[in-house]
């Protein structure tokens, strides 16, 4: 009886451990069905010269407007809407100016104000959100989309631009805002080598199931 027990025990666990490494698995993808509304929202503060104004926690300039490329291509590849987080006061224009603001905002915990957007990012299943590292972390007008919104049953897909940190550890951030969300690792390219990251974007969207 000891050892029928055992066994009977013994089973048990190995069913429990099977089912745990299942949902391990379930949480790298995303459950793509043919009628998934999928949305892809993005900021990117681009100066006069079309570049990202404040790239990363050292403050360089990427060539173009590196985080609006990725959100683009990312949209051509899986569809659905495209939308962008657009302040409602301007940014300056000035490199350094812009530097100085986007770490006052940080250092004050400033949550900026953002335009209607013509779509209502609650409507969709799948969010991918793109934006550039600002002083190791997202722009502060993040914090006020996140705060606006509620993902709860959502799946959102993260991508950022920067120049050596990363993603910032943004990621895990975002999963403590929406802890009834599912969010995904997902993809942190340079911005200076955005317009050359078409296979790595490739490689990424198919390991998501896209």
């Amino acid at each position: 009886m000891k050892k029928l027990i055992a066994a009977l025990l013994a089973l048990s666990l190995i069913f429990a451990l099977c089912a745990c490494s299942g949902k391990g698995k379930t949480a790298d993808k995303a459950e793509v069905k043919a009628d998934s509304k999928v949305l892809v929202i993005y900021y990117s503060s681009v100066n006069t010269s079309g570049a990202d104004v404040v790239s990363s926690a050292t403050s360089k300039v990427g060539d173009i407007a590196s985080t609006e490329y990725l959100a683009e291509y990312i949209h051509n590849k899986v569809g659905g809407d495209i939308a962008k987080i657009t302040p409602v006061k301007d940014y300056p224009t000035g490199y350094d100016e812009v530097v100085d603001l986007a770490k006052e905002e940080k250092s004050d915990d400033v949550r900026p104000e953002f335009m209607p957007l013509d779509v209502n990012p609650e409507d969709y299943d799948i969010i991918f959100i793109g934006y550039p590292i600002w002083w190791y972390t997202r722009p502060m007008i993040l914090y006020t989309f996140f705060d606006k919104y509620d993902f709860s049953g959502k799946t959102i897909i993260p991508f950022n631009t920067h120049e050596g940190s990363g993603n910032g550890g943004t990621y895990d951030e975002i999963k403590k805002d929406e802890p009834n969300a599912t969010v995904l690792d997902g993809l942190a390219v340079r911005g200076n080598s955005a317009e050359k990251s078409d296979k790595e974007i490739d490689n990424w969207l198919d390991s998501l199931g896209y």
